[in-house]
């Protein structure tokens, strides 16, 4: 027998995930604390520690909460260009626009020195390379790759290409750059005379 949560703890873990993330998207991910989000919020922090006993627990359920992009089907219909401006044009808006784009760069940070923040990028990357492999493999089975397509190293150039530009270099991701992104991409992939 399936019971439900109570509507109260689900709306009081709501709320501090909510205050945590402010904090961290304004401060750091370390200036989230039981003491922060009581002080923000209004909970108290023996509720607080009930719901996340550790702090590490309350930082990762607010990054993890944020880092969860909507679930959007790869589009694999094809040319493999139009696919990837897709694929590409979506995760330059998440980095530009989206709550993840704020914190991705703290977030990054800490998966230096903190598993669980490491663990949520890996995650989250992994279903991005996912997604990506499947752009590619429909452009393979269409005949588009040239036999010799490095695939897994595009992959990981069309990905990590946007949040090197983004979070390091301090560059702007704009129609402009990934037009260029895609014509380089699709120079390294695909066979002489396919469709584009």
């Amino acid at each position: 027998m399936k019971t439900t949560e109570d509507p109260r703890y689900i709306a009081t873990r709501n709320l501090a995930l909510d205050a945590a993330f402010k904090i961290f998207h304004s401060e750091s991910v370390l200036a989230v604390t039981h003491a922060s989000v009581s002080a923000e919020t209004g909970i108290s922090r023996s509720t607080l520690y009930r719901h996340w006993p550790h702090v590490e627990q309350l930082r990762k359920d607010a990054m993890l909460r944020v880092a969860r992009p909507p679930v959007i089907a790869p589009r694999t219909n094809g040319p493999l260009k139009a696919d990837l401006n897709w694929m590409l044009g979506l995760l330059m808006a998440a980095l530009n626009e989206t709550p993840w784009g704020k914190i991705a760069p703290q977030m990054i940070a800490t998966a230096a020195t903190d598993e669980d923040a490491k663990s949520a990028i890996n995650g989250f990357m992994a279903d991005r390379k996912r997604d990506m492999m499947s752009v590619f493999e429909a452009a393979e089975q269409r005949g588009e790759l040239a036999p010799d397509a490095p695939v897994e190293n595009l992959i990981e150039m069309a990905i990590s290409v946007p949040y090197h530009r983004k979070l390091v270099a301090g560059l702007p991701l704009d129609y402009d750059w990934l037009d260029g992104h895609i014509e380089t991409l699709c120079r390294l992939a695909l066979r002489p005379g396919a469709a584009d």
